[in-house]
């Protein structure tokens, strides 16, 4: 019993509420063997690892009875996890979250609550606590993401991500399943000032996914590229490497600077490279995001071949007319793309 832990301390580690481990073992009987010399429920390891398969198995989208079904009888797992939850593959571009949530008939942020449990005659009101991301309707896959990060599940993040990305391609994914993701979390965390671990993990999965998006075969990576930085003072890049991907995946050249790019820096990659265009990402804006700007565009004006210089990002509605130094706008990734890798 020394290693076992306590209803609260279970629900913390797996990110949901007490009273979900309650209704999980007064329903489906998964709950604690043990229990302690004064008759209180403890969660042995064994216990805490059919709990965690329960999660992982409900945020791919399994009812919480069906999950239950496979965790209390793990030689029809597999079989009973492909009944329950068949995955159709879609085609790139195809089915996005709020086309799943009409589908679906999920409502906003209940994880499927209401839904007739399989064979049991009861409806399911499961619901992950208050560890939840203020996420709107949304789709399963979204609401699958959302449950894993938020119990701190790195690994079935980003495997669902990189489903998406491979299933829906780097836009999709990006604007109907990451977007909302880091949106719900700074939500989250302005209303509770708490989950900044959960948020620097959601990041890091997210980053992690983009950046093993695959190059189509026979790319060609001699060509002249696009340069993507980020102003000197800003840290958050996330969208960059969203571009970064989603330009790798058409097999566009880039050459990606990565967040607090010194204005020297950026001038030096437009000299050495000769890019076709140059993306300078500001997300808070200040007066180095503007010295970044007119830098680029005197290198690009200095270069022997054409290179367009484009803004990126909310910081730049703050800075005045500087941005019409640029050749236009990137207001959102659609936008990116359609502009530096036409057709």
């Amino acid at each position: 019993m020394a290693d076992a832990l306590t209803p609260g301390a279970t629900a913390r580690l797996l990110g949901v509420s007490p009273s979900t481990l309650r209704s999980w073992d007064r329903r489906y009987g998964v709950g604690p063997r043990e229990r302690s010399p004064g008759g209180h429920r403890r969660y042995s390891p064994a216990d805490v690892a059919r709990l965690r398969e329960l999660c992982r198995l409900v945020g791919e989208g399994l009812s919480p009875a069906s999950a239950a079904e496979c965790v209390l009888d793990p030689a029809r797992g597999g079989s009973a996890s492909a009944a329950a939850a068949p995955r159709v593959p879609r085609q790139r571009g195809a089915g996005t979250g709020r086309e799943e949530a009409r589908a679906s008939g999920e409502g906003s942020g209940t994880g499927g609550e209401g839904a007739e449990a399989p064979g049991r005659g009861v409806r399911s009101r499961w619901r992950p606590g208050g560890d939840t991301l203020p996420l709107g309707p949304s789709g399963p896959t979204l609401q699958g993401i959302a449950r894993a990060a938020m119990r701190m599940d790195a690994e079935l993040v980003e495997l669902l991500l990189e489903e998406a990305l491979d299933e829906r391609g780097v836009v999709a994914a990006w604007e109907d399943l990451a977007m909302p993701l880091l949106y719900g979390m700074g939500r989250k965390w302005e209303d509770t000032r708490r989950y900044v671990e959960v948020e620097h993990l959601l990041s890091w999965c997210v980053s992690s996914a983009l950046r093993r998006v695959a190059a189509p075969a026979g790319t060609d990576a001699a060509g002249r590229a696009t340069v993507l930085a980020c102003g000197p003072g800003q840290m958050h890049s996330l969208p960059m490497e969203a571009l970064a991907a989603a330009l790798r995946e058409r097999g566009v050249p880039r050459r990606v600077l990565g967040p607090c790019t010194p204005v020297a820096a950026t001038v030096r990659a437009v000299r050495r490279t000769g890019p076709r265009a140059v993306v300078l990402w500001s997300h808070a804006g200040d007066a180095d995001d503007v010295a970044a700007l007119r830098a680029a565009v005197r290198a690009a004006a200095e270069s022997a071949q054409a290179t367009a210089v484009y803004t990126a990002g909310p910081g730049w509605r703050s800075l005045g007319a500087a941005p019409g130094l640029a050749a236009g706008h990137l207001g959102s990734l659609t936008d990116a793309v359609r502009t530096l890798a036409p057709g």
